[in-house]
């Protein structure tokens, strides 16, 4: 059997031009960005613009932008879907695409240059109709293009207000010069890269947001995700490493393709690959010049990969304490604070979700020691030679009376004393498990229960509960955790309700029955009962079992 071959080609329907009202969006900042884009692209030096409202309440405005660029050539050219009409060196530079005048598809639009003036109707635009070139006495250095649009001055105006800001023409607006920034103001490193400009800040200063439109077409902004880099100390002893953001600002278009027509998203080519990885060596030859930076490790590598090098991240390190269960509690015994240090020598680093962490923390509160100081993980650090040095606690064992604490049995009664052995890893040295003394316990596995242990005769065994801290507010941090499923009780509810739980347990663990009853009956006398004894002239508040029942009382009040 013989096989036929068919040859085919691409080709372009006619029938797409009667869809040219469909390319683009049709919004304001994109009709000033792609005539500011011609007015550009044909050697102008100034823009003036005028919008004026063909009446007060119609929404229609007029629009008029003149420029004082080398004018056209072939007006065939403004209706040619597909073919620019720009010199060579100028399709070279700048990678015209022919389609940036057919934005105004849906205005009625009068072009004049030089002695010619043309007037395109909707209908033309869309292939259904012919517009004549007439030559005109008048004489238009440049370009002239007035034309009607469906918006109000208001409208128009901000938009061009945007688009004109990182414009690299002067723009006048009616004779007044609009306002121009610099793309890039506010950068911290500078550098240009494939006819593209880079900036690298914390935060730049015109029109940044968190989702900044970080790329700059001749004022047409594009968000193009490019991603943060965590580590930025600058002069700041202790501070949060800042993150380092980026700006690209073009100063030659062709290098870089943007999807056509309305030119709104970068092409995901070989190219913007290739130039986002230059881009991030920039970045890291900025942390180059830095007096210390705390990249994580997997930056630092990275950078290496780029070819730059790098010191290793500073020592900055974050001091540990045991956090509250619930976040919005105070910490008892002070918060981590984040410190710049010098020698790491006397370093520990704590494991993040230590168990038995609030009983160590109680423990060394208490005069427990350990061989240095202690510092939370850092798990980005994780490779850095001097950070993977270090010793690391990594879990605990607590015993009591010399038993761990699941085969010690509270049958027993108190416990005599209490210590928690700590396991410290370090690369290149045996395993450390020393074992510190501890006055009081809460069980890791039974957060969210009021559940603890305290050595017999603790401080805390007396009327006053008196001791090395408040051990009401120590079980509060280490166990209250407010939950959504608390039907409409508040976070203030429910902590109120635990405070007076812990309350109750302290005292009959600490003090006994009778201190507890003491306490029970003294918060019973609320601020308005007093009040009102006050008024009366109340001195004593007496008590007495009825005969009625068990839970029964009569109150006697005398003066």
């Amino acid at each position: 059997m013989k096989l036929e071959c068919e040859t085919i080609s691409a080709k372009v329907n006619v029938a797409v031009l009667e869809k040219a009202d469909r390319l683009f969006r049709n919004d304001d900042d994109g009709i000033w960005i792609e005539l500011l884009q011609n007015a550009r692209r044909a050697g102008a030096a100034a823009v003036d613009i005028s919008v004026k409202e063909v009446q007060a309440t119609s929404g229609q405005c007029e629009i008029t932008i003149r420029d004082d660029g080398g004018g056209i050539d072939d007006f065939q050219s403004l209706l040619t879907l597909g073919t620019s009409g720009w010199n060579m060196e100028t399709q070279m530079r700048e990678d015209p695409a022919g389609m940036g005048f057919f934005c105004m598809c849906r205005s009625e639009v009068e072009v004049h240059s030089g002695h010619r003036l043309v007037r395109i109707t909707p209908s033309v635009f869309l292939g259904k109709g012919e517009a004549q070139v007439e030559t005109t006495p008048e004489l238009v250095r440049g370009t002239r293009v007035r034309f009607t649009r469906a918006s109000t001055r208001t409208a128009l105006i901000g938009a061009l207000e945007r688009v004109a800001e990182f414009y690299p023409l002067e723009v006048s607006l009616e004779g007044q010069q609009l306002q121009r920034h610099d793309f890039l103001e506010g950068a911290l490193y500078r550098e240009s890269i494939d006819g593209i400009e880079v900036g690298f800040s914390t935060a730049f200063k015109w029109g940044w947001h968190w989702r900044d439109l970080n790329w700059n077409f001749y004022g047409a902004r594009i968000h193009e995700a490019f991603e943060a880099i965590t580590g930025f100390l600058g002069t700041a002893k202790d501070g949060p490493p800042s993150e380092i953001h980026a700006r690209f600002n073009v100063l030659e278009i062709a290098r870089v393709k943007l999807q056509l027509p309305d030119r709104r998203g970068i092409i995901q080519d070989d190219f913007l690959r290739d130039f986002e990885r230059k881009a991030r060596a920039a970045a890291y030859r900025f942390f180059q010049g830095q007096q210390h930076h705390a990249l994580p490790f997997k930056n630092w590598k990275e950078a290496k990969e780029l070819g730059v090098d790098l010191s290793e991240a500073a020592y900055l390190l974050t001091s540990w304490h045991a956090s509250p269960q619930d976040d919005n509690i105070e910490p008892l015994f002070g918060h981590s604070e984040r410190q710049l240090l010098t020698d790491v020598s006397n370093a520990i680093l704590v494991a993040r979700d230590l168990p038995d962490a609030h009983t160590l923390e109680a423990a060394l509160h208490c005069g427990a020691s350990v061989e240095g100081n202690l510092y939370e993980e850092k798990a980005e650090y994780n490779g850095y030679s001097w950070y993977d040095g270090l010793p690391r606690i990594v879990t605990t064992t607590v015993f009591a009376n010399d038993v761990t604490y699941e085969e010690w049995l509270p049958t027993n009664g108190r416990p005599k004393k209490i210590d928690i052995e700590i396991s410290i890893k370090q690369a290149g040295q045996s395993d450390r498990r020393p074992r510190l003394p501890a006055l009081i316990h809460i069980p890791s596995d039974n957060y969210g229960e009021i559940n603890f242990v305290a050595v017999s005769q603790s401080p805390w065994d007396n009327d006053e509960l008196c001791g090395p801290f408040a051990v009401t507010d120590f079980l509060v941090s280490a166990t209250f955790c407010a939950s959504d499923d608390a039907g409409c009780d508040s976070w203030e509810t429910q902590k109120n309700a635990w405070d007076e739980a812990v309350e109750r347990e302290v005292n009959a663990y600490f003090r006994g029955p009778r201190a507890t009853l003491l306490s029970i009956l003294r918060k019973a006398i609320d601020w308005e009962a007093s009040d009102l004894a006050e008024q009366i002239g109340i001195k004593e508040i007496r008590f007495k079992r009825a005969s009625s029942g068990r839970l029964g009382w009569d109150v006697e009040l005398a003066n």
